[in-house]
């Protein structure tokens, strides 16, 4: 991605809470919210979590791919479009399928040539009252230019044609390892995916033929991130500028509900990379064990499920 970004003074919105401005830690701008509440609009794009993708180490792709045990009782795994065929022996990645959200995991020699530990979050878009045109453009808390400005719209080719799935809007990052991006998607891919018509585009449509209930997981409740300030900046301006709500803050720990999840963004000038660190899952009946996947360990207790990267980050160093 071409890189840009561009300080504003309007930092973090929906992130000024009452803590003590003598605090020496990192720290957003303190404004007038009565006169900055004023200059906003309150018709903003709703924002719902699509899915996430993290990079790990051969041993824990490994682990992932061929335990058998874990693969037939936790989810639904496929490499994919257009077919979503079973990962076959020399695949590079794989998806695990919920109801409305599912999980890329990108082995060491992925296709896009990222580095272990790298990840991303991506977002679905929608403008009330407005349909799907290439015109599209996110409907923000203040006009501006600094933030979501880059797009990408991106096609997929599917059988006898190549329709265009979404048009994605990011804000350029140099030497990130935590993208994020915002998606408006387009009901037509679906007219093509399932050889039917569609007035709306969404994500339990999308996934239908492949998510599975009798298996585990159900979705996505919580990403917890850690981040360098410069990536902390950027993820939580969206976020603010996307209308989404801040509900808690513990120091440096700020808790956002971004749309049907909740983000918790650690941010720190000590680590070398931001990066997810953990997600919790909800489950679709109870289960309590821990499976440790390589470096990967999900931990189970009643119906929710925690992934914890932490040791996969611990193992990696990244090139900035």
């Amino acid at each position: 991605m071409i890189v840009r970004i561009t300080v504003i003074t309007l930092f973090i919105i929906s992130l000024i809470s009452c803590q003590n401005k003598n605090q020496k830690e990192y720290d957003p701008s303190f404004i007038d919210r009565r006169k900055l509440d004023s200059m906003l609009t309150s018709d903003v794009s709703k924002i719902l979590l699509d899915h996430l993708y993290i990079v790990v180490d051969s041993a824990t792709y490994q682990s992932l791919t061929k335990n058998k045990q874990w693969r037939k009782t936790y989810a639904a795994m496929d490499m994919g479009l257009p077919d979503f065929a079973p990962p076959k022996e020399n695949a590079t990645s794989c998806y695990l399928r919920g109801h409305k959200h599912y999980i890329e995991i990108l082995g060491p020699n992925n296709s896009y040539n990222e580095p272990v530990g790298k990840s991303g979050i991506g977002f679905s878009l929608e403008n009330e009252g407005e349909h799907f045109h290439l015109g599209v453009k996110p409907k923000l808390r203040v006009e501006q230019d600094a933030f979501l400005y880059a797009t990408e719209t991106v096609k997929m080719p599917l059988v006898n044609d190549e329709p265009t799935w979404f048009k994605a809007f990011y804000t350029p990052s140099p030497g990130t390892s935590l993208h994020t991006w915002y998606g408006f998607y387009n009901p037509g891919f679906l007219d093509h995916l399932h050889k039917e018509q569609h007035t709306s585009y969404t994500r339990e449509k999308f996934l239908e033929n492949t998510y599975k209930d009798h298996k585990l997981f159900n979705g996505i409740q919580t990403i917890q991130l850690t981040c360098t300030p410069t990536d902390f900046q950027r993820i939580a301006n969206e976020l603010a500028y996307l209308k989404c709500e801040l509900i808690q803050r513990e120091q440096n720990v700020y808790t956002i509900k971004s749309g049907d999840i909740h983000l918790v963004i650690e941010y720190s000038d000590q680590v070398e990379y931001s990066r997810i660190s953990k997600i919790t899952c909800d489950l679709n009946k109870k289960d309590n064990s821990v499976n440790h996947l390589g470096n990967l360990t999900i931990t189970n207790q009643d119906k929710v499920s925690v992934w914890d990267f932490d040791q996969i980050h611990q193992n990696q160093i990244i090139e900035q």
